[in-house]
């Protein structure tokens, strides 16, 4: 087995009800003619992108990666801003259509109660669907499309991006990495009570207690999803998580300690021209599970085997690098003059200080073009 290094190991907070963000800025990919945008647990924060339809039919569609081949039932609440031209005679109203993708095929899932209008004006709109239990193939998808319904001939807009965000808070379970760390320690202590009689002798004896775990955890705040601001909110709330504690076994996969835990302890360094680290201390509560499940993060499955660090300082003005010894690998870390880029496209054109990564191609892109001297860290796994 191979041996177990700091740098294998990382933090995941478990988010079962996990927000996903209409980015309509975003192309992911065409299906029957139609560009289908990014459905992410990741808002982006760019420019308004909005979509129009005259008459009735298909107003937008959005597509995301599933991180499970199981979505439990629930009731998933979509909020959007929409408006409408000309009068609201005739009733106009949309939906939302849910599908789940296979590559060729659409399947419904189901479809939402119309959203009338009640406005010309924008107008925020929240609806409710109760999504069922669903499977999917790990190659399937989740597809959403917005429907226009007895327009007529009247223009309804649908916003998303800027200041009118769309969203819809799902049943997707989400496994949201706050720390792919260098220094990790998962802990337990067991009480022993001592049973010591006439018969032990002359030495004392124990049997195990109480049990008790906990994680400490000396990181960088590295991948999307999660970050300082999340861990002040959630102190402040006194929330409790479920975090998977992952072990990278190399070629024998990963293991995932996993269980609920309080946030004791939180310590945010800020070096000058250096690297933001922190430091946090987990309490578990209850008991801890222990499996050999790969964990998952915003759709791309976190798989066994080595993590790989690359360097490269910048001679200036390359906008991609090329690693075609990563193909098939998995980003999880970039940074760039020290400083941790926080999006990791797989899909789209990386804008401002997002990157994409195609693990097919080995091609990392890069929004801006390095400067001279700059450098750049990236782990894959």
């Amino acid at each position: 087995m191979a041996a177990v290094i700091g740098k294998n190991i990382m933090l995941y907070k478990k988010e079962s009800n996990a927000t996903f963000y209409f980015n309509g800025s975003i192309p992911v990919t065409t299906i029957a003619g139609l560009s289908y945008k990014q459905l992410s647990p990741t808002n982006n924060l760019e420019a308004a992108s909005n979509f129009t339809k005259t008459a009735d039919g298909i107003v937008c569609g959005f597509i995301t990666d599933v991180a499970t081949t199981t979505i439990p039932a629930g009731t998933w609440t979509f909020n959007a801003f929409a408006s409408i031209t000309g009068d609201l005679v005739g009733d106009p109203r949309f939906y939302y259509h849910i599908y789940k993708y296979d590559g060729t095929t659409l399947t419904s899932i189901g479809t939402t109660n119309s959203i009338f209008f009640t406005q010309l004006a924008i107008k925020q709109y929240t609806q409710t669907f109760a999504f069922p239990l669903t499977t999917l193939l790990s190659t399937e998808r989740i597809v959403i499309q917005v429907v226009a319904s007895q327009i007529s001939t009247k223009t309804m807009t649908f916003y998303t991006q800027g200041t009118n965000v769309a969203s819809v808070i799902t049943t997707i379970p989400l496994n949201i990495p706050f720390a792919c760390s260098t220094n990790a320690t998962f802990s337990i202590i067991v009480d022993q009570k001592e049973v010591t009689s006439q018969t032990s002798a002359f030495y004392r004896e124990f049997k195990n207690d109480v049990a008790n775990w906990s994680l400490t955890c000396d990181g960088l705040i590295t991948l999307s999803g999660y970050g300082y601001n999340q861990m002040l909110q959630l102190q402040q709330s006194r929330q409790s998580i479920a975090v998977d504690f992952i072990i990278d076994n190399g070629e024998n996969g990963l293991s995932v300690i996993t269980g609920n835990v309080n946030m004791t302890s939180l310590q945010i360094n800020a070096p000058y021209k250096d690297v933001g680290t922190y430091s946090v201390s987990l309490q578990g509560t209850g008991a801890y599970g222990l499996t050999g499940t790969a964990a998952a993060s915003g759709g791309v499955v976190i798989r066994g085997g080595s993590v790989f660090t690359k360097g490269y300082t910048a001679a200036g003005g390359e906008t991609t690098l090329t690693y075609t010894d990563l193909i098939g690998k998995a980003a999880l870390y970039v940074s760039r003059g020290g400083i941790d880029v926080q999006d990791i496209l797989s899909t789209g054109t990386p804008v401002n200080e997002q990157v994409k990564w195609v693990e097919s191609s080995g091609i990392l892109t890069f929004s801006r073009a390095l400067e001279s001297g700059e450098y750049v860290r990236f782990l894959a796994q």
